[in-house]
This record gives structure tokens, sequence and C-alpha cells, in this order.
């Protein structure tokens, strides 16, 4: 159960200010793409996420895409976006992001990781010993593999909610204020 622990829980990527980023000296967010950015039917990114994209660009905040997905789809979508990207990166293995971040110097003190699947996202961000924030799906539909994945993480999730790990855990706010 503690390797899909997640730090934090937001409703949605869109909720969480930049506070929130700069009080944990946030450099770089690692995130999901499909069911975390935009529903997994949208080749092209929401205006959501471009606006949270430049938001984040303003305040010297990198987005990198991680995703299990192909080349092709989240290379179209990172491109519009102008961001770096992950594909196949064959979550919740480590080797490709570990590469990723050796090549990029990126510490992984300044990085947080957010997805909305615990078996991936959140135990890849384990692994790696980055801070994490569990997301709610954006869509309750998604593609084959994932509602697989979803189905055997149904049993996790419940596990977490009524274990002693999930006491005190700090959720993220749209309001969240420095302490």
């Amino acid at each position: 159960m503690k390797s899909i622990k997640p730090n934090f829980l937001t409703d949605n990527i869109y909720e969480i200010e930049i506070v929130f980023y700069k009080h944990f000296n946030i450099k770089y967010i690692f995130a999901d793409l499909d069911n975390t950015l935009d529903s997994y039917l949208l080749k092209v990114p929401s205006t959501k996420t471009i606006e949270l994209v430049k938001k984040l660009k303003a305040n010297n905040i990198s987005l990198v895409i991680v995703s299990n997905n192909s080349e092709k789809r989240v290379s179209k979508y990172a491109k519009i976006l102008k961001v770096s990207y992950i594909s196949r990166a064959f979550k919740p293995f480590t080797f490709k992001i570990r590469k990723y971040m050796k090549k990029n110097h990126i510490s992984p003190d300044e990085t947080i990781f957010i997805g909305d699947q615990l078996l991936t996202d959140i135990k890849c961000a384990n692994y790696l010993d980055i801070k994490s924030v569990y997301s709610k799906e954006i869509v309750s539909s998604n593609a084959f593999v994932t509602r697989l994945n979803k189905k055997r993480e149904l049993k996790y999730k419940k596990a977490l909610k009524n274990s002693k790990m999930c006491q005190n855990r700090r959720d993220v706010y749209v309001n969240f204020k420095e302490s």
C-alpha cells in the first residue's frame, strides 16, 4: 500500500494554485496526459490546458507530459503546448523518466508528479521518490487498457481510503495558503 500512497489529493490539476508549487519549490511538474490534463478523446490541448501552461511558464515552472501513450499521440499534443514529454513511459517503471531527469539535471526535490491512476502515476512517483498529487479523472470514460487498470485500482482505492495511511493526508485546495 505504501507504494500507491499519494502525498496530496485534488479534484483536478486545474484546481492547484501556483502558491502550492512555490511553497514546495517545484520547478517541474510531471503530469499524465489522458484523464489528468485532458480526456483521452481530445487530440489537441483544451483551452484550460493552454491557459495552465501559460500560467506555469510565467512562474518558471515547466510542465513535462509523462504518458504511457504512443509517441504520435503525445508528441502532437505536447508540440502544441510547446512542452517536453516522455511517451511510452511504461509507468510505473522509472527507467525512461530517470534518464530524462538525469539528462536535464532535474532534482527529485523540485519535481512533483500529478496523475489520475494509483497503480501507474502515483506508484511511479513514489519509486522516483518525488512528491505526488492524485487527481480525480477528468472524464469517466477511459481507453480499454486504462479501464482494466481502473478496475484493478478499485480495491486499492478502497483499502487506501480505509487505512491509517490516509489519516492526516493533506488535500490540495484552490486556496492553498502558505503556513
